[in-house]
Formats: structure tokens, C-alpha cells, sequence
């Protein structure tokens, strides 16, 4: 999205463009490349600046997104950051409605963001508080709701920017995409773009405790920003060919492994996603393949539940 070698006139500018990292966790093979798309150092230190830009310019091209209008999501976090940056930019109403665990830091920067935070029980599910930020929208006048598990949007950010970036970075050496399954939009775009490409083999990731996709029960489990209880009507699984559920110990414990490889704070889902991709880099089939993972976001969010 953003250009290089000038001065940038938006933090809107700044989306994208994120660095590919090669690391080695513990107990990866010496032949295996692993790396990682560093979507922590998106402006607002998450992956879903893409999507929630995309978001916002679609609907204020359709008029859904009016001016001094106001833009109600739900979020466990990372999707309501994004969204509040923008709205501050714009002069626009945020509500973010968000399951009552969130931690302490998602919160306090939603509302330094200038966004109000409508809680929700946690125990309900996601699908619960999707109602409820249904209802309210309904209730203002004028209001927005981007619904991020059903706007193509979401997809198409990846599919024109997270997918030609790292097809590019890796001047098309990859042969195993890694990525962690919320909304579905990070892995679907990216995973179409590469797949009309060459044959790269997909790989979700989604809790334990929450592995739907594997056929599993929904239930409450401790990797934010994965695991939503369901699958999204934008989430294509004819994209994937393997599922990979993670364990919150795993995914935690992975995290700071990738703190003391990398000195980088990153998110407990990007430990999923590495955890995930160092059980691939043991199998014989990729003992010479490139296994690239998203790393979704910034472990700052989770300091307070020890991801550090």
C-alpha cells in the first residue's frame, strides 16, 4: 500500500509494506527456512490495519460510511484498534463491543484511541456479541458496521497486498503458508493470491480448545484473535490442506521462544503460527522448504497474561 523513498502524508500511508523475517525457533531442522511476516509493525502493530483500511475506504466509497457518522465493530481487539485510529483521523464515533477478558492493554488503548468499549460476557460467544453489536448498530441512527467475518473486503486487502508481498519477498520460493484462522480473511486472500501462482500448501491454525475446523466444539480458549467459535462465511477452507489445532501452552510458550530468537515482542497467536509451522518443518516432507508464518500482531497487547 505504501510507497517507498518519500514522506508520507497519513498514518493511512504507513499500512502494509511489513518486513519478511528468517528465524530459527529450537528444534526446527538446519534445512527448513522459516520465516516470518512481521505484521506487528503495521501503524497501529496488527495485521488487521489492512483489513479494517480496506474496510473503511469501501464503505466510504458506497456512502454505508457517512461523514460525522459512527462506526460500530466488534472486536476481541486488534480489528477495534485499527478502527479507532481511523475514526480519530476522521472525526468519526467509534464503539467497539468486546468480550469482558480482554486484557488490560487492548483496552486501555482503545480508549486512548478514543473509542467506548461495550462489554460483552466473554462466555457467550462470539456469535452473541455479534448480536448485540447487530442490535445497537440498528439502534444509531446513521452508525456503520463493518462485520469483518462477512465483508469481502477483509479478503481483498490480503489478496492485493499480504499476498503479492510475499510473493515478492520471497521471489516466489514458498512453498508452506502458516497462518492462524479468526475472520479468515488473512489466510483466504493471501492463500488465493499464492495458489493461482504455484501449489503452496496452506495451513490453519485454530485453538485446541476451539478447533472447528477440525471438527471440533467451539469453546473459550486463551490465543486471541483466532478461534472465533465458527467459520466465517469469507473463510474459503477449499484454500487449505492441512489444520493444525494449538494448544494455549504451546502458543504462549512459542511466543516467548520467538522473544528470546528474535528480541521481538510478538502476539500469542503468531506463537500458534510458529508452533504450528516448527511441527510442519519436522516432517520429511519439508526438510528443504521455505514455511513462511504470519505473525498477526504485537505481544505488548498480553503482557498482563504473560505472553511476555
Amino acid at each position: 500500500m505504501s510507497a517507498e523513498g518519500r514522506i508520507h502524508q497519513s498514518m493511512e500511508e504507513l499500512v502494509g509494506g511489513t518486513p519478511l523475517l528468517q528465524y530459527r525457533l529450537p528444534g526446527v531442522p538446519e534445512g527448513v527456512r522459516t520465516l516470518a511476516k512481521l505484521e506487528m509493525l503495521n501503524p497501529l502493530a496488527s495485521v488487521k490495519d489492512r483489513a479494517v483500511l480496506y474496510m473503511f475506504r469501501a464503505a466510504q466509497e458506497s456512502g454505508e460510511l457517512k461523514e460525522g457518522g459512527t462506526v460500530i465493530e466488534c472486536s476481541s481487539g486488534s480489528t477495534g484498534i485499527s478502527l479507532a485510529a481511523l475514526c480519530l483521523v476522521h472525526g468519526l464515533r467509534c464503539v467497539i463491543v468486546m468480550p469482558d477478558n480482554a486484557t488490560v492493554e487492548r483496552q486501555l488503548i482503545l480508549r486512548k484511541l478514543g473509542a467506548e468499549i461495550k462489554f460483552v460476557p466473554h462466555g457467550d460467544g462470539l456469535l452473541a456479541a455479534w448480536a448485540y453489536a447487530e442490535s445497537l448498530q440498528k439502534s444509531i441512527p446513521g452508525s456503520w458496521l463493518p462485520h469483518q467475518d462477512t465483508n469481502p473486503a477483509n479478503v481483498l486487502a490480503h489478496y492485493e497486498t499480504t499476498g503479492p508481498e510475499l510473493w515478492r519477498d520471497t521471489a516466489g520460493e514458498i512453498d508452506v503458508l502458516v497462518c492462524g484462522v479468526g475472520t479468515g480473511g488473512t489466510l483466504t486472500g493471501v492463500a488465493r493470491f499464492l495458489k493461482e501462482r504455484r501449489d503452496v500448501h496452506v495451513v490453519a491454525v485454530e485453538p485446541t480448545r476451539s478447533a472447528v475446523i477440525s471438527g471440533g466444539e467451539p469453546g473459550p480458549h486463551g490465543i486471541p484473535g483466532i478461534g472465533a467459535g465458527y467459520v466465517s462465511e469469507i473463510t474459503d477452507l477449499s484454500l487449505v490442506n492441512e489444520v493444525i489445532a494449538v494448544s494455549d501452552d504451546d502458543a504462549a510458550a512459542t511466543s516467548r521462544e520467538i522473544t528470546q530468537a528474535t528480541g521481538l515482542l510478538a502476539g500469542i497467536s503468531a506463537g500458534a503460527a510458529a508452533h504450528a509451522a516448527r511441527i510442519l518443518s519436522r516432517q520429511p516432507r519439508w526438510s528443504e522448504a521455505t514455511i513462511v508464518a504470519v505473525f498477526p500482531d504485537s505481544g505488548e497487547r498480553y503482557l498482563s497474561v504473560g505472553s511476555d
